[in-house]
């Protein structure tokens, strides 16, 4: 199911990754754009616009965390990334791979129009939409603690004080990219404007849990969908939720369908069968999209979100809060057995 990065072209500072299957550029960067996480600004508007657009990302490489920057642009239908920051040019491109889903080969994807009729139209209304991911387990448990019990919006601004602060700011393709701090640096912060003093003890643990190898993904890849999830759980602060959240948008799985309120609700929508479909039901119904579960999940949320599937328009929060009674005890995700 992973494609291997022999799709990947690598010389000095830069690579080129060829999708397997279809993938929309525009639709990622888009998606990247309105996501608090990373808070990253294109150039121009919408969709259209960022099929031209240069993207800069920062982060810390997956293994040792070192900082670096990649440029990346769409071009003759392959994503190009000029690099910065390090001499590990391949490491950069697999991670790349892995946030946008290109470490997966998506020739299937399209035949679940025809296995599900009713989610064909929203196939249709995304064409080539795969799911954007965190760019490192890392970072996702890191966001975890920051957005616990606040907006979104305010997160972000918490974690852009954060980046200010510790971060580290690299220079790529003409201009300048800060990337979230290494656990090194996180391990010194003593205060956080915006930030009760118990997450900063969280961010912490965070810290110490990623130099410990805990939030390695090729290691959480390795637990598998049980237990990796459960592994992340003796982190301070992360609870069933994000011990999910970090196993799955962490590390780019791609064939589990979590219980995500809103896809959830879609899913029922789609197939007649209200907000809260039965939890057998919904596991049969994504039984239909395997080995591309998570690809599906992440297409209803954000067609959610949109207003593509009738009857969820502006029901979000509501939809949210009404799950929660139930999301507070068993939280099966509906994965292949």
């Amino acid at each position: 199911m992973l494609a291997t990065l022999h799709a990947a072209t690598v010389n000095a500072r830069s690579f080129r990754i060829e999708p397997r299957g279809p993938f929309s550029w525009p639709l990622a960067v888009d998606v990247l754009d309105h996501f608090g996480p990373t808070g990253r600004h294109v150039a121009g508007e919408g969709p259209a616009a960022a099929a031209s657009s240069v993207l800069r990302l920062a982060f810390p490489l997956d293994g040792d965390f070192e900082p670096v920057a990649v440029a990346l642009r769409l071009e003759d239908g392959a994503l190009w990334g000029e690099v910065a920051g390090t001499e590990r040019i391949a490491a950069v491109a697999a991670q790349v791979a892995r946030i946008f889903s290109l470490d997966v080969d998506g020739s299937g994807y399209p035949d679940l129009a025809r296995r599900d009729p009713a989610l064909a139209p929203v196939m249709a209304a995304l064409p080539g939409l795969r799911p954007v991911c965190f760019t490192s387990p890392y970072e996702t448990a890191a966001w975890a603690i920051l957005s616990a019990r606040i907006s979104m919006a305010q997160a972000a601004r918490v974690q852009d004080r954060l980046i200010a602060d510790l971060g580290e700011r690299l220079h790529v393709a003409g201009e300048d990219a800060w990337s979230f701090p290494t656990p090194e640096r996180l391990l010194e912060l003593r205060e956080l404007p915006g930030a009760a003093p118990e997450k900063v003890i969280r961010l912490q643990g965070v810290a110490q849990a990623a130099l410990d190898g805990r939030l390695d993904p090729a290691r959480l890849r390795e637990l598998g969908d049980v237990g990796g999830p459960d592994s992340l759980r003796s982190i301070r602060g992360i609870g069933p939720f994000w011990s999910s959240g970090i196993y799955l948008r962490g590390c780019g799985i791609a064939d589990v369908f979590p219980d995500e309120p809103l896809s959830i609700a879609a899913l029922g929508q789609l197939h007649g069968l209200g907000d809260r479909p039965d939890p057998d039901v919904a596991a049969g119904l994504t039984d239909l999209y395997a080995p591309y579960r998570m690809w599906v999940c992440f297409l209803l949320r954000v067609a959610a979100g949109r207003g593509i599937i009738p009857g969820l328009a502006g029901r979000e929060m509501a939809i949210r809060r009404a799950s929660r009674p139930s999301r507070a005890g068993d939280r099966r995700s509906m994965t292949r057995s």
